[in-house]
């Protein structure tokens, strides 16, 4: 399993399965699903793979990569459908999300997968087809015939599809099915469609629809397990304009396409599709079937592919095991590759990225009412807790873009007094005292959120909890959002095995310690790897006491894609002493004056810090944190704050500077402050000893080339880009050491004259 060694991956199966096993011991009923993401491996400089969600490369991988799925993960009785995704601000219409829905039971959601028209083929149909289908689903559905009416484009002569209003109400104490005329468009007996090219179903008038003189027709709710709809002896229509949800026939790009409205009974959504399938049959013509998925957590479970900004996103359906997991997302990555679609990419300088797009954990449990986090809300409690203890678990495993305006911000970035109102919350969630749902939602939801109050954008989102105003979205889950997607399948298994662990361990001892009150630092030293990599021991210290120990090498790779080394050289005279370059973290802001109207926001990227490391520079006495009195880092002539470790000999400091103008920036923006050129001084002999040169850019001057580069390439880029100095002369004169009370462990180079 790469990146590991099969005795590293047996050691982690082991684990897995010792996790397993806990939590069936505790009777937790944990299930995992996640939201890995995908780009293009060849073209990921397009538009479409950097910043914008949709795009026809996007559609059509999307397409091959649903098939794919389908046979490997569901197979014979599964439903293909090409359903409808978010809205967002500034588009038009919702993007599309292509799914694939199966029976837990095993029963076919629908029979046989020759009546599903093929993605993106001309079926030769005509609209004529579209009226002989709707006449023989009237038939099937029991409906008089001339229940559906014709929708014509704006100025058209032929239909281009035919509407159904359709409801299963209660007839006879029976469930049936039923629908009812529309009455008051303009042209009687027709519908003049929206202007668009979206799908039918979204281009209804309904506005010009009245309001009915009698009560709207009330939904029934069949469960799954009943008998299928039968059909009444006689069928009696609902009064005029009492339905509001309706199906639609149109002819699509030569293809049948039957749009599902959002049916909130699974069985009803069941039969309906029975019926669409025999009527495919009948008449020897495949559709496609698009629209509202089924309903969630009524028996039918599946996952579906999204566009997201510059990439694909799969929402997985969840596993109940390791060994679940671990067969469902090495086959994901399988077939995703299969299409030629990756988990990484290269910046244009060589350095290692992910997607850009997140690999979110979800955690609930088989069925809304059986969520641990329900269940058990301190267990909520616990994990808030213990990552706003641990910024480590916060920032390795997160994409570039972090801090407050980021997606998914730390709890403790957002809102500067949320952690005491956090505090009197908690005081709610005693550890294994049930609460009601509705007020766990109450006392958490106005405080997870981001800095302008959105709940969906923070590092632990509740949305899919329990939303008092909201019912579709009960379903007792909790999304880890500040994961990134790993480059490998092996690491993204890996953050899900530890994220088990936690639940494991809080379930029999509740983590219910204060928050910490981190202020300033997390602007600071919580930005240095080797401060992240102390607090990251600390984790598993803490994990390996509770009984599930982790390999601290096990992470190495997460430590070298997030904050790679840029380079290390020996110091004059002694190669045991070094100076190290690393990459640090550096949030970068949602610029506020920039135009925004779409799903994608736009960040001042220009920053970037980097952390300095010297070794072997003996001479002090290794107090941790205190300041080095020996040796002098200099950076473009002002001084590093380097502090110790602890360990004897070892300082680390942060430097801040801006790695690129911003386009269309002021002077005091333009400026840049590479390259960075760092002289290493021993004050006590009055010597230069050693130093390097960092570009961020390509060291001739010429900036590289925004495009697709190969691995060698991103190789040679990044290394050539960190110069060792093996000459250097001793300043006139060493500068003062400024510091900046926020910032003890940082020299901002936008503070320096």
């Amino acid at each position: 399993m790469p990146p590991y060694s099969p005795a590293q991956w047996q050691a982690i199966d082991a684990l897995g399965r010792a996790v397993d096993q806990a939590l069936d011991t505790l009777n937790v009923g944990l299930a995992m699903g996640g939201k890995p993401t995908y780009l293009a491996c060849d073209s990921w400089d397009a538009l479409e793979w950097q910043y914008t969600a949709l795009g026809p490369e996007k559609r059509r991988l999307a397409g091959e990569l649903l098939q794919r799925l389908q046979d490997r993960l569901a197979g014979v009785g599964s439903l293909r459908h090409y359903g409808l995704g978010k809205l967002y601000p500034g588009e038009l219409v919702p993007r599309w999300a292509l799914g694939c829905f199966w029976r837990l039971d095993g029963e076919p959601l629908w029979q046989n997968a020759a009546w599903f028209a093929e993605d993106g083929l001309d079926h030769g149909h005509h609209w004529q087809d579209a009226a002989t289908f709707m006449d023989e689903l009237l038939r099937c559905l029991a409906l008089p015939a001339g229940t559906g009416i014709p929708a014509f484009e704006p100025d058209a002569e032929h239909p281009h599809g035919f509407v159904l209003p359709l409801l299963t109400v209660e007839q006879g104490g029976q469930p049936v099915w039923t629908s009812c005329p529309w009455k008051g468009f303009p042209t009687p007996g027709e519908i003049r469609l929206l202007p668009g090219t979206a799908a039918m179903g979204l281009r209804i008038p309904l506005m010009d629809l009245p309001l009915p003189e009698d009560d709207f027709a009330i939904e029934v709710m069949p469960a799954l397990s009943d008998p299928p709809i039968r059909p009444p002896q006689r069928v009696t229509l609902a009064p005029p304009n009492t339905i509001r949800l309706a199906l639609t026939v149109e002819m699509r790009q030569g293809t049948l396409h039957v749009f599902l409205p959002p049916i909130a009974s699974a069985r009803s959504y069941v039969d309906l599709l029975t019926a669409i399938e025999a009527t495919a049959e009948s008449l020897d013509q495949p559709v496609v079937i698009e629209g509202y998925p089924p309903p969630h957590n009524q028996g039918i479970q599946g996952f579906q592919i999204t566009p997201a900004p510059g990439v694909l996103e799969v929402s997985i359906h969840p596993a109940a095991s390791w060994p679940d997991l671990v067969a469902l997302h090495t086959a994901l990555d399988a077939e995703a590759a299969a299409c030629g679609l990756c988990c990484s990419k290269f910046a244009p300088d060589g350095r290692p990225l992910g997607t850009g797009g997140g690999a979110h954990i979800t955690l609930g449990g088989h069925r809304p009412e059986m969520s641990p986090l329900l269940r058990r809300p301190d267990l909520l409690r616990s994990l808030v807790t213990y990552w706003q203890h641990h910024p480590s678990l916060s920032y390795l495993f997160a994409g570039q873009f972090i801090g407050p305006t980021s997606q998914a911000p730390r709890v403790d970035e957002a809102h500067h007094d949320v952690l005491y109102e956090l505090e009197v919350a908690f005081l709610s969630l005693t550890p294994k005292r049930p609460v009601a749902p509705e007020i766990v939602d109450a006392l958490l939801r106005p405080l997870l959120t981001d800095v302008t109050g959105n709940t969906h954008r923070t590092a632990l989102c509740i949305d899919k909890l329990f939303p008092v105003g909201n019912p579709r979205s009960q379903l007792g889950l909790l999304e880890f959002r500040g994961f990134e997607m790993p480059p490998h399948t092996g690491l993204r298994l890996l953050q899900m095995l530890l994220v088990r662990a936690f639940v494991a361990w809080f379930w029999q001892h509740p983590f219910t310690q204060p928050l910490k009150r981190w202020g300033p630092a997390l602007r600071d030293r919580w930005r240095l790897p080797h401060v992240l990599a102390q607090d990251f021991q600390a984790v598993l210290t803490d994990l390996a006491a509770a009984g599930y120990a982790f390999e601290a090498e096990w992470f190495d790779g997460f430590w070298e894609h997030r904050l790679p080394r840029y380079g290390q050289v020996s110091l004059v005279d002694n190669p045991a002493r070094f100076l190290e370059l690393r990459a640090a973290l550096e949030p970068w802001p949602v610029l506020g004056d920039a135009d925004d109207s779409g799903a994608s926001r736009p960040v001042d990227n220009s920053r970037e810090r980097l952390q300095v490391r010297l070794v072997g520079a003996v001479g002090s006495p290794p107090e941790a944190e205190s300041l080095s009195t020996r040796y002098t880092v200099l950076c473009n002539g002002h001084v590093v704050p380097m502090r110790s470790t602890g360990v004897p000999g070892e300082y680390v400091g942060g430097v801040r500077f801006r790695a690129r103008s911003r386009p269309n920036s002021p002077p005091p923006l333009a400026k840049r402050h590479t390259p960075l050129t760092f002289d290493v001084i021993d004050t006590w002999q009055n010597k230069w000893v050693g130093g390097a040169v960092y570009h961020a850019d390509d060291p001739d001057g010429v900036p590289y080339a925004p495009t697709v580069i190969s691995p060698e390439e991103a190789q040679r880029r990044f290394a050539e880009r960190f110069q060792p100095r093996r000459r250097g002369a001793m300043p006139a004169q060493v500068p003062p050491l400024v510091l900046h009370p926020e910032t003890p462990y940082t020299l901002d180079l936008r503070l320096m004259p």
